[in-house]
């Protein structure tokens, strides 16, 4: 793999797979473009293309939903350990680090990780629940950062404070909304009428919920309750709306969406998670299981090519058990770690 920057643009050449992306470090934009009479990669051989990196444990919330089951007394990763990481990840190509945690921006180096990731041609970014976010923090963001994204949680007056700050400081903030059955409700009513305060964001994005450390009673298995989530969401005018991938099952769906913006999981194909103790997973709901490589005992890009539990995801992806179904090759199965978050299966 080649990689050239000009001016903000990041083009990445993939010979041996015939094709390439394009990454605008200014607007995040991204395309990956094989060549002529080639078909789009089902994964990147040269090495994933985005890294979740949870830089601490450590957050003052203790949600009862949290997958992480993050608490004050979380720990950090240090910041050698974090530029041990950085400086693999360049070596693999990779054009983003979404920083994660706990509450990322509660690590007492925050402001010097954003500048290690940058300083090494990688952008990057990070979801934060408000607490912390400093003047000088929002500065570092602002000047070293693609975008930032603020978790939703009651009471909202809250978000709408923090979200109003961050917007005086003129960055790109996404509002983070998990989909549960306590939330559903709610998003629905907003996208039919968006409240005011959704000017200060770039865009709402829903991640669907993950019973892991949390209830089954939060996920959303009424049909009709989903339908009219969707239908709503295709509807709504007056805000940009983006689903992770673990959605992809209840949009093709529910909803009429252009094929070509569908991204089905990514999860060892072009992006994969390492925790804060130094292990790399295929997907962040992965952590504290088995199937995982160690940084401590290989590289980077020998767990992302060689290792069995990354090679094991992508055959499991590649081969779903979805035959018959018209989405089959769109959705390719959709979770194949915790298939119950499978929306379509309620339809």
């Amino acid at each position: 793999m080649q990689q050239k920057t000009l001016g903000d643009i990041v083009v990445g050449e993939h010979p041996s797979q015939h094709y390439k992306t394009i990454f605008s470090q200014k607007t995040g934009f991204f395309v990956r473009q094989e060549e002529e009479g080639r078909e789009e990669p089902f994964w990147s051989e040269d090495g994933p293309e985005l890294l979740d990196l949870s830089i601490t444990n450590y957050c003052e919330r203790c949600c009862d939903f949290c997958y992480r089951q993050a608490k004050p007394s979380g720990s950090h990763m240090p910041l050698s350990d974090i530029e041990f990481v950085v400086k693999q990840a360049k070596e693999a190509g990779v054009i983003q680090i979404a920083l994660g945690g706990g509450n990322p921006n509660q690590h007492p180096q925050f402001v010097d990780v954003l500048k290690v990731i940058r300083e090494n041609g990688i952008v990057p970014s990070y979801t934060s629940n408000g607490v912390g976010l400093t003047d000088e923090i929002l500065e570092a963001t602002k000047r070293y950062c693609g975008a930032m994204a603020l978790s939703l949680y009651p009471p909202f007056d809250y978000c709408v404070e923090m979200a109003k700050k961050i917007s005086d400081f003129d960055i790109k903030l996404n509002l983070h909304a998990i989909l549960k059955s306590d939330t559903i409700d709610l998003l629905t009513s907003w996208f039919k009428n968006s409240p005011a305060w959704f000017s200060y964001i770039n865009a709402v994005i829903v991640l669907n919920y993950k019973p892991i450390g949390g209830s089954r009673e939060l996920m959303v298995k009424d049909a009709e309750r989903l339908k009219l989530f969707y239908e709503s969401a295709a509807a709504c005018k007056t805000v940009k709306i983006g689903f992770d991938s673990c959605c992809v099952p209840g949009i093709v769906t529910w909803m009429n969406v252009n094929p070509a913006l569908i991204d089905s999981c990514e999860a060892a194909r072009f992006s994969a998670f390492i925790s804060e103790d130094l292990k790399m997973y295929p997907c962040s709901f992965m952590v504290d299981t088995e199937q995982c490589g160690d940084l401590r005992e290989e590289s980077l890009i020998d767990i992302w090519q060689k290792s069995p539990v990354f090679v094991k995801h992508r055959e499991r992806m590649m081969y779903n058990s979805c035959d018959g179904c018209g989405h089959q090759m769109l959705c390719r199965g959709g979770c194949v770690f915790l298939p119950e978050l499978n929306q379509c299966k309620y339809k």
